[in-house]
């Protein structure tokens, strides 16, 4: 086996770039909360503007909500896992493990996750579901068994069957 295969097989699970659209819900809902005024204003205090109302915009600890969309998008942008001949590497918000495959006892899934097994316990592979098992099979570059892809199941038909 070449050197070059093993780069060739891996493959990488992530989020989908439709995840950020979550980002921009997240920011539209934090942006008034955190410009909004204390409602306690009196008509000395401020600014006004030509037609009377008050212009202040107060800045305090509510403008560190702004920081939830921008880690919104760090978890995003980060949140991966990697398959390769030489491993995994899982990648986080706040870390990277890289787990060899001699390291590897297997996989678990349990409900929609899938864990790799190792010796000192396991670790859950972010944005790897039961439906991606035969791909992370085929770049493990043979060291986990084939899994047969997973097979579509269709709506049943809603229409009445027609009558000749």
């Amino acid at each position: 086996m070449s050197s070059a295969s093993p780069s060739l097989a891996a493959r990488t699970f992530r989020l989908p770039r439709s995840a950020y659209l979550i980002v921009l819900f997240v920011l539209f809902c934090t942006v008034p909360l955190a410009f909004a005024g204390s409602g306690t204003h009196d008509a000395t205090s401020g600014a006004t503007d030509s037609s009377g109302t008050s212009t202040d915009v107060e800045y305090g600890p509510r403008l560190l909500l702004l920081l939830i969309p921008i880690a919104v998008t760090v978890f995003i942008a980060r949140t991966r896992t990697r398959v390769d001949g030489d491993g995994i590497s899982v990648r986080a918000l706040l870390g990277t493990r890289r787990l060899a495959w001699s390291e590897l006892r297997g996989l678990s899934v349990s409900g929609r996750s899938v864990y790799a097994v190792a010796a000192d316990g396991s670790v859950r592979l972010p944005c790897v579901g039961i439906a991606d098992l035969a791909a992370l099979s085929r770049a493990s570059a043979g060291r986990l068994p084939e899994v047969a892809p997973p097979k579509p199941k269709y709506a049943p038909s809603r229409r009445p069957a027609r009558r000749r």
